[in-house]
């Protein structure tokens, strides 16, 4: 339309006609005045956004935007598009309605996803679009607002096989008392001891002496579960949504809460400390646990071997030590070896269930027969893990 009258001014200059120089006239005037609106209508706006802190992956994500006019204007429709930060991988997303922002009044619109990737996520910006009343011109302007975080944390994927942890010293609350206490008769308090289940802690005790204390059995029970994935940079096989690490963080959510629940201490040793481990909340072990898979990347130099081998003199007497693993770790087996009295549960990812189409090499996967093989010979038990759909 602009060109259209552009050319109709030229045109009426040349053959001098006023009434194609009023036609010209009258239709430039109408473009800058719709111009004008269109660019009003995204000036002088304030936005907040609200989102939920965190979601399992597949769970749906509802976006809330909130926006202010700072000036009295009468203002056509605007759309706004958020700009979610680009390893955020999701699908299902909807548009947020069209609003027309009011003078001190919060006007609400939202918009959904469901993530299909775990890991922790941030951004701020965001971009309204408005056009005039007539919808002639379309203009967008953007706007950054306070940074919100999203946590995507990996879903529980239920585990078939059963690990059977070594049960420690004295009885083991994973075969006694699971829904109706351990059946035990009370001895005493005293300070926490390593390989004391965490639902035993007296909390009244602890908070008034400032050491975790627990509570005392005539039989005591002690069940200690150590998770080390496979995070060596190359080892992760599949797509965007679905991979071999992927599928080991939601295995592993999933034994570290039930276990713990059941009075066993969990621990990941490699990202964090023991003694934090056994001094947190049950409640609160949950959700570090939950944190703790959603950051854990597979892009580390080190190899599963080398992250075993730094818990020597570490791991005491009557511990289990479970090993997620895709790729052939050529060492693991020799590590592995001469650990007294320590278990060791190797759960095994076949690469090929997570390709699809040409991969950039060959990997040597951890479920040979002759892998595994060698892995049973220095001591370990392995539990192939069929593949499983993490996002329906």
């Amino acid at each position: 339309m602009s060109w259209a009258a552009v050319f109709l001014l030229v045109m009426a200059v040349l053959v001098y006609s006023p009434m194609l120089f009023y036609m010209a006239t009258a239709m430039i005037v109408t473009i800058s005045a719709a111009r004008l609106q269109a660019w009003l209508a995204v000036r002088y706006l304030r936005f907040e956004r609200y989102a939920p802190p965190a979601v399992k992956v597949g769970e749906q994500v509802t976006v809330e935007i909130v926006v202010w006019s700072e000036r009295e204007l009468k203002r056509p429709l605007i759309t706004i598009r958020d700009h979610l930060p680009s390893r955020l991988i999701v699908k299902n997303r909807t548009h947020s309605l069209p609003v027309a922002p009011s003078y001190d009044q919060p006007i609400r619109t939202k918009y959904s996803f469901i993530p299909t990737r775990r890991g922790r996520y941030t951004w701020e910006r965001l971009t309204a679009i408005g056009t005039d009343a007539l919808g002639l011109v379309s203009l967008e302007k953007s706007y950054h607002t306070d940074i919100v975080e999203l946590e995507v944390y990996p879903t529980p994927l239920p585990v078939n096989a059963e690990i059977r942890p070594l049960l420690g010293w004295g009885a083991s609350d994973l075969d006694s008392g699971r829904t109706h206490g351990s059946g035990l008769d009370p001895k005493g308090i005293r300070e926490f001891s390593f390989g004391d289940p965490i639902r035993y802690i007296h909390w009244r005790s602890t908070a008034k002496t400032g050491k975790v204390m627990v509570k005392e059995f005539e039989t005591g029970s002690g069940v200690s579960m150590n998770f080390l994935l496979q995070r060596t940079e190359g080892t992760d096989y599949g797509s965007e949504e679905t991979s071999t690490f992927e599928a080991m963080c939601s295995h592993a959510l999933y034994l570290a809460t039930d276990y713990a629940k059941k009075g066993a201490i969990v621990v990941f040793p490699i990202q964090e400390s023991v003694e934090r481990a056994m001094s947190e909340h049950p409640e609160a072990r949950e959700r570090t646990v939950r944190s703790l898979l959603t950051d854990i990347m597979p892009t580390a130099k080190e190899t599963l071997s080398d992250d075993l081998y730094s818990l020597r003199g570490k791991l005491r007497e009557g511990e289990t030590v479970v090993l997620l693993i895709a790729e052939q770790d050529s060492a693991l087996a020799d590590t592995i070896t001469g650990w007294p009295g320590v278990q060791f549960v190797v759960m095994v990812y076949d690469p090929a269930e997570y390709i699809a189409g040409k991969q950039i090499r060959s990997p040597k996967s951890a479920s040979e027969p002759s892998y595994i093989d060698t892995l049973e010979r220095a001591g370990a038990r392995i539990i192939l893990m069929p593949r499983k759909e993490q996002v329906s």
